[in-house]
């Protein structure tokens, strides 16, 4: 359990967001300034700090060379060079790890590194620390954005996610509970009739769970043992479908706001009402959405990843750092009329794709994502997963207490055939209904593709 001395004073975090937030009226000119001032100093502290930086990009921040021009971190480099590439020389990787597999993980480490895993569901874990300065950053950039969704000082806003201290969601959420004493610590772990209990007996309005999650709220609400009234569900750290939205607007006629959050640099953005797309922090980070040879794409044009430059984590720096979301960017003006740069879509990570037999026996690339949606129509489904195997897919569903389940698992195959038919693929589908889908990871997350 985390040790609450360790958490922020709510007042400087509060302030500090309102700081970030008047950024919003700025002009787009006056943003990128900044970023690229910002991106100036952390180029120089790199080099001037990092004994692998000042090896790889020393010579060519010397000589001005542009960011696009730096080459790129992948999850790999980082963990080989983790040593070389983080700026305090008494941190070192295998006592970082050692901390986080032992018992008092939660705790700080040398009293004052706030350590995190990435969650592994793409196959490669990463492991990345903050400083007390970088922390108070990263929690004040997702007050900013807290604040944005509506939410005051007063808000009774409840976080579910992460049940452990190695995902960045569980310590998040702990500082968004800091001044609220009667709020509960839960996780989508909690059992559910306990969690059940503690949200009607809190009656939170703002939430902030996975969209997995949100469909197993919901089903609470339509048996009507969850008697909640939340004005707002933000999504975040899975894709939100536009079928999780209509559920919960029609549950509760809440607001439905996605957000971007990852464990190497915080929450990256939010909606706003507009929901013309995930505004992005400008002034926290660069965010760029470049093809297979890491060149940036058009705006509107759906890249292959996403490179990423923290501008305020100082103490391991991540310069263009590899992200295998599939996202489109678009730098126009927002209705909302915040300066940010939007993403408008992602489909999901790069590692979701199958490759699957065509019509034609050839093969072609399909992303699992075009699977979701037909899949989250189907009455009855509380978890799916996709299983691709040689030259057919399994489905593996697992149903509501309510569900007819010979209907849903015919009309799930249905649906599937069809889009793959659309695709183009020859691949038979069967289904196995199983009693749940374990999450996966220290975020645990659902799934989508398994490769077991």
């Amino acid at each position: 359990m985390m040790n609450t001395s360790q958490l922020l004073d709510p007042e400087v975090v509060h302030r500090l967001a309102a700081e970030l937030s008047a950024r919003d009226t700025w002009s787009r000119a006056a943003l990128l300034n900044l970023q690229h001032q910002r991106l100036e100093g952390l180029l120089a502290h790199a080099v001037s700090a990092s004994p692998y930086y000042r090896d790889t990009i020393g010579e060519a921040v010397a000589a001005g060379e542009s960011l696009d021009r730096l080459p790129i971190l992948t999850k790999t480099v980082l963990m080989n060079e983790w040593d070389r590439i983080v700026t305090d020389p008494r941190l070192r990787l295998r006592d970082v790890e050692s901390h986080l597999a032992g018992e008092r993980r939660a705790d700080l480490l040398l009293g004052e590194y706030r350590p995190f895993a990435t969650g592994g569901t793409t196959g490669e874990r990463a492991v990345v620390v903050y400083s007390p300065t970088d922390w108070l950053d990263t929690i004040a950039n997702c007050m900013r954005w807290i604040q944005a969704m509506g939410a005051e000082a007063d808000t009774r806003v409840i976080g579910i996610g992460a049940p452990t201290a190695l995902h960045i969601t569980n310590r998040a959420f702990a500082e968004l509970r800091a001044g609220h004493a009667d709020a509960p610590r839960l996780s989508v772990l909690t059992p559910l009739p306990e969690l059940v209990a503690h949200l009607n007996d809190y009656q939170p309005e703002m939430i902030f769970t996975y969209p997995s999650f949100a469909r197993r709220l919901v089903e609470e609400h339509d048996a009507g043992r969850l008697r909640i009234h939340p004005r707002c569900i933000a999504s975040t750290a899975e894709a939100l479908s536009n079928v999780v939205r209509t559920m919960v607007r029609d549950a509760w006629n809440a607001r439905v706001i996605d957000s971007y959050g990852i464990t190497e640099g915080g929450m990256l953005g939010c909606e706003c009402d507009a929901s013309q797309g995930i505004h992005i922090a400008e002034d926290m980070v660069v965010f760029e959405v470049v093809d297979d040879d890491n060149r940036r794409v058009p705006d509107g044009t759906q890249g292959s990843k996403v490179l990423v430059t923290s501008l305020f984590n100082r103490t391991l720096p991540l310069i263009r750092y590899e992200i295998s979301d599939l996202a489109t960017l678009d730098a126009g003006q927002c209705p909302c009329g915040r300066p940010y740069a939007r993403v408008t879509s992602i489909e999901g990570r790069r590692e979701d794709y199958m490759v699957l037999p065509a019509r034609d026996g050839e093969c072609i690339r399909l992303h699992a994502a075009r699977l979701r949606a037909p899949l989250a129509g189907v009455p009855g489904l509380r978890q799916y997963q996709i299983a691709p195997m040689e030259g057919r897919l399994i489905l593996r569903l697992s149903m509501r207490s309510d569900a007819d389940e010979t209907a849903s698992c015919a009309m799930a195959t249905e649906v599937v055939q069809s889009a793959l038919r659309a695709a183009g693929a020859d691949v038979s589908v069967s289904t196995e209904v199983v009693d749940t889908i374990e999450r996966a990871g220290t975020g645990a997350k659902e799934k989508l593709v398994s490769l077991a």
